[in-house]
């Protein structure tokens, strides 16, 4: 009888990506950050930096509370926040300095390796605890 409760425990756990998966997703929501921030533009031609970072960090707080509403509050503001900066910098920098396809394949892979850090440093804070990383369908957000 333990035996089927733990692996019915099992199957009602969320499966885990490989690592492959993982990066592919990683690297897939920073580019979304990323466009959405070179995408959004000024309302108004009075509009400040801080009144766009408003419109980004609605927008995405908005996508990731509908998508994963039902995990604590602070884990979706954390993940906003991220992706908040990410996003910021998709508005700024085209803004300040000319494309340079380098610039903005060196810029991703600094990104990823953060994500790949802080993921690491939070496994190894919770330790023994189960510390679980949102995943929907191979998708994960940091």
């Amino acid at each position: 009888m333990s035996e089927d409760k733990t692996n019915k425990e099992e199957k009602n756990q969320p499966k885990q990506p490989n690592p492959e998966d993982a990066m592919k997703a990683i690297q897939s929501s920073i580019a979304n950050a990323f466009n959405l921030g070179l995408q959004t533009q000024p309302k108004e031609k009075t509009d400040s930096i801080a009144d766009i970072v408003k419109v980004i960090q609605d927008t995405i707080y908005g996508q990731l509370k509908q998508a994963y509403g039902d995990v604590p509050e602070d884990f979706i503001k954390a993940n906003a926040e991220f992706f908040v900066q990410v996003a910021t910098m998709g508005y700024i920098v085209p803004r300040v300095c000319a494309f340079d396809q380098d610039f903005q394949t060196r810029l991703f892979k600094l990104i990823e390796e953060r994500v790949l850090e802080t993921q690491k440093a939070a496994q190894e804070q919770a330790g023994a605890s189960e510390s679980k990383i949102i995943t929907e369908e191979k998708k994960i957000i940091v």
